[in-house]
């Protein structure tokens, strides 16, 4: 558990970056924001990439929490669409604004810890070929992470919730279609 200085700083970080672009803030901004001096900050953080690492990494632990209460694969999904599109100015200003290698980690990583998490709990239980939890895991990791990019890069202009709940209903009952092939071959 972050102590309170931190916590003032992210929270500072957070006010900030939904006001104005990556680049427009500075330490110097956070710290006012929060009345601590610079020395506090760089005790907690080497530097701002530091901190968003650390913000970005604490969302993804509690939206692979929050998979924890989703029925489905799409459940999970939808709860990072619906974190992305609740924070959409701070995301576009960390994406627009962060070398798109980094922010295609965060994407990625975040993708892949979600999936995973929810996959494991839903269908952990099952017989599996580890090769093909991979494979299953892999393939929504890597079309869920498509499907954000994808609207990243048009700058989040069309409605991602309702693309992504109209292709949940059209690949309705695909995961279960896998998992019956995994069980025929082991």
């Amino acid at each position: 558990m972050p102590n309170f200085t931190e916590q003032a700083i992210k929270q500072a970080f957070v006010t900030l970056i939904k006001e104005r672009p990556l680049p427009k803030i500075k330490v110097k901004d956070i710290v006012e924001r929060c009345g601590i001096n610079r020395n506090s900050f760089y005790y907690h953080y080497a530097d701002l990439p530091a901190l968003v690492d650390s913000i970005i990494s604490d969302e993804v632990d509690r939206l692979t929490a929050g998979s924890g209460s989703a029925a489905t694969l799409d459940d999970a999904f939808i709860s990072v669409v619906n974190f992305v599109t609740q924070n959409k100015q701070s995301v576009y200003h960390i994406y627009s604004f962060v070398d798109h290698t980094v922010s295609e980690r965060y994407l990625m990583s975040m993708c892949d810890k979600v999936i995973t998490s929810a996959f494991d709990r839903l269908y952990g239980s099952r017989r599996i070929a580890d090769r093909d939890r991979k494979i299953i895991i892999r393939h929504y990791k890597e079309v869920f992470y498509g499907m954000l990019y994808d609207w990243l890069e048009s700058g989040m202009k069309y409605d991602i919730l309702a693309y992504f709940s109209r292709l949940c209903e059209l690949k309705q009952g695909e995961i279960e279609r896998m998992l019956e092939k995994t069980a025929k071959k082991n």
